[in-house]
């Protein structure tokens, strides 16, 4: 048996025998993940070139994949035909050698910051048993952070990729929307929703970027960086130890030679609304014939934040995307000569499912809180494991302008003391 059959082998073995496996994968079918690795490697054998060969991803339930349910983690979409070929991510991760290893669970249409789903289950981070996966895409932050694969493709509408990485001790990256194709990928707001990577190490989370936009992302290192630290949005009402750890984070980098610089961005901050009224938009017009359905079938915690768009008058829609537009040629102003926008990935540290689900309102608006600001300013951002985090969270946030992603790529390699080994 070749390396590669020994470790999918392996890896399907330890995921069927975990108690959590419906809450993790919605689908795991072996017969075929063990087809697709005897085919990768009967290609690499007959010397083809195959970047990502050896590599396994697991794909969210978002990403169509010939032969198989899009299901988005509803059981609204779990009896839609299976997808007749694969999107444009998958269709370029396989052709570049890659393994796709089962679907992944996730919030229902992807709606939710925190990762519960009640029709598949909820999985615990794999740092703190019983503390969320992160949301939505839980179950492919847990199937990396498990070490059943090396990266995982999700989404980010509102922070789906960055806050599971976060809650799993992993590499996140929410790319400039648009650096990667959505063709064949099931939407929730199209503003914002963008596809991308979480992976455990940085050199995986690049390769596996750059598969995914079809061009190589190279790292853009910078020897020091000027990064901007935002006051009046992301560092305010911090929790005590969230504070307590951007303070210590902010000491280490000042201490290694970064020039870091308070900005005001109060105005962004105040914005943080308009997420909550144009993804309600935006999902309403997708899912408007199906509420009657969704009372009975859904979530009641996503359907009645669908259901908010029904509240807002055609005036507030409008004037909610102008100010959101407004917002975008603030934050690039604002950024003019600096490296990176520098902020704690969570406004607090990741709570436990069981008060999440007694709690579910505030505590879900707390996990979105600062990744979902990136998002609204159409900016791309990466979170990186934190030196010093107890558990070992991935805490550290860096966001740049739309387009900046090898730039911020190369300051989380500058910062990370575990990325700079990998800039030589």
């Amino acid at each position: 048996m070749t390396p590669l059959l020994s470790r999918v082998t392996d890896a399907l073995e330890r995921a069927k025998a975990r108690p959590d496996r419906s809450a993790i994968f919605t689908q795991l079918d072996a017969t075929r993940i063990l087809s697709e690795a005897r085919h990768q490697q009967a290609r690499a054998d007959a010397g083809e070139d195959l970047p990502l060969f050896g590599i396994l991803i697991s794909v969210k339930d978002l990403f169509d994949e010939a032969g198989q349910v899009t299901g988005a983690g509803s059981r609204l979409l779990a009896t839609r035909s299976p997808a007749t070929e694969d999107s444009t991510v998958v269709a370029r991760l396989r052709h570049a050698g890659a393994v796709m290893f089962g679907r992944t669970s996730m919030s229902e249409f992807a709606y939710s910051g925190v990762g519960l789903n009640p029709h598949h289950g909820t999985p615990s981070s794999v740092l703190v048993p019983g503390v969320i996966p992160g949301g939505s895409s839980s179950g492919g932050a847990v199937s990396v952070g498990l070490g059943l694969v090396d990266a995982a493709i999700g989404t980010d509408t509102g922070g789906s990729l960055r806050i599971p990485a976060t809650a799993n001790g992993l590499w996140g990256m929410k790319p400039s929307q648009g650096l990667i194709p959505d063709a064949g990928i099931h939407p929730l707001a199209p503003s914002y929703d963008t596809p991308g990577p979480m992976a455990r190490d940085a050199d995986t989370l690049c390769r596996v970027l750059s598969v995914m936009a079809g061009a190589r992302i190279a790292p853009q290192p910078a020897e020091r960086l000027r990064l901007a630290v935002p006051q009046g949005a992301f560092t305010n009402d911090l929790s005590r130890d969230m504070a307590e750890w951007f303070d210590r984070e902010t000491a280490r980098l000042s201490a290694a030679g970064h020039h870091l610089q308070p900005v005001d961005m109060a105005r962004i901050g105040a914005g943080i609304g308009l997420n909550r009224i144009i993804v309600a938009v935006e999902a309403h017009r997708l899912y408007a014939a199906d509420l009657d359905r969704l009372q009975t079938l859904g979530d009641p915690r996503v359907l009645s934040r669908i259901r908010f768009a029904e509240t807002l008058s055609a005036q507030q829609i409008d004037d909610a995307y102008a100010e959101r537009a407004d917002l975008v040629r603030v934050f690039r102003q604002t950024m003019e000569g600096f490296d990176a926008l520098l902020a704690p990935a969570l406004s607090m540290m990741p709570p436990t499912i069981a008060a999440v689900e007694a709690d579910f309102d505030r505590l879900n608006a707390a996990m979105l809180r600062n990744t979902s600001l990136v998002n609204l300013i159409d900016g791309c951002a990466i979170v990186f494991p934190s030196p010093g985090a107890t558990p070992a969270w991935s805490l550290t946030m860096l966001a740049g302008v739309h387009g900046a992603d090898a730039a911020l790529i190369g300051a989380a390699l500058r910062l990370s003391p575990a990325g700079v080994s990998e800039l030589v």
